[in-house]
């Protein structure tokens, strides 16, 4: 695997790998402790917090090109 230029480093397939797309649906219940609803929400968006339940559900499951040279185009 090859790193694509993000600030997440999201990593991404060789060209000639076969390589698949899934698309997640994800529903949390995230908890953070702090002293008032604004304090909660930064921490929630710089640091994140404790999730307490999650749910994922696939959505979709797509093959995407692989570059293989003997393919017809």
């Amino acid at each position: 695997m090859r790193q694509l230029g993000t600030n997440k480093g999201e990593q991404v397939a060789d060209a000639n790998e076969a390589t698949n797309c899934f698309t997640y649906k994800v529903e949390m219940v995230v908890q953070i402790l702090a002293k008032d609803e604004l304090t909660a929400k930064e921490q929630l968006d710089k640091q994140g917090g404790y999730v307490s339940n999650r749910k994922v559900t696939l959505m979709d499951s797509v093959s995407l090109f692989s570059g293989d040279a003997d393919e017809s185009v």
